[in-house]
């Protein structure tokens, strides 16, 4: 791959180096036109199986475990429509436990016609990007290594070499998994190159 990379590494927590950080990250709250608040909400419950905490016509806000929100969205007059390439956020990220859960989650909105733009084992992580009804992106992942790996993995220089990953598809991979091949075969990233960046869906 073309650049110069420095060698990934963890570092040090914030508690290990004797700072005081936040416990967790909260929520993501995205603005969006006043009549596109119910089908943005309903669109998040619909990919995250979440549950609305707070809703109204004008602002609303979801949940899928014990954190009060996790998505809020709320409906702004004047607000215009995203336009490619402006700085910003470029997408969130949602962790499943298991590839199987992810599996089942692809099949699941598949159903509903809701499928992924872009999906790349990036080494880390086995990842899924779909745009919500206001094209913000959003990633569905599964991680690939176990936490008390991360350190080992990064020094072995497969991310350094390539940090955006190899395509896939998940037809492919999630067939796979259902004929019964093991998870933990098939999390690891596969042999390949790296897709060019103007393939990455851009929002």
């Amino acid at each position: 791959m073309d650049g110069n990379f420095e060698p990934a590494k963890m570092p040090e927590t914030a508690a290990e180096r004797g700072k005081v950080a936040p416990a967790k990250l909260s929520h993501v709250v995205l603005k969006t036109p006043p009549d596109r608040v119910k089908q943005m909400l309903d669109w998040y419950k619909t990919v995250l199986e979440a549950e609305a905490m707070f809703e109204t016509d004008h602002f609303g806000f979801v949940a899928y475990d014990s954190e009060h929100h996790r998505v809020a969205v709320l409906g702004f007059p004047g607000t215009e429509e995203r336009i490619d390439g402006r700085a910003g956020m470029h997408h969130m990220a949602f962790t499943y436990a298991s590839l199987g859960d992810l599996a089942h989650t692809y099949n699941r909105l598949k159903r509903t016609d809701i499928t992924p733009e872009f999906s790349v084992n990036h080494g880390p992580t086995t990842s899924m990007y779909y745009f919500d009804p206001d094209r913000n992106m959003v990633e569905l992942q599964v991680d690939n290594i176990p936490e008390n790996k991360y350190a080992e993995y990064f020094e072995n220089g497969e991310f350094t070499e390539n940090p955006i990953g190899v395509k896939f598809d998940p037809d492919v991979l999630f067939g796979r998994l259902a004929a019964g091949e093991p998870e933990e075969e098939l999390l690891p990233r596969p042999p390949g190159t790296p897709p060019p960046l103007d393939e990455f869906p851009k929002n």
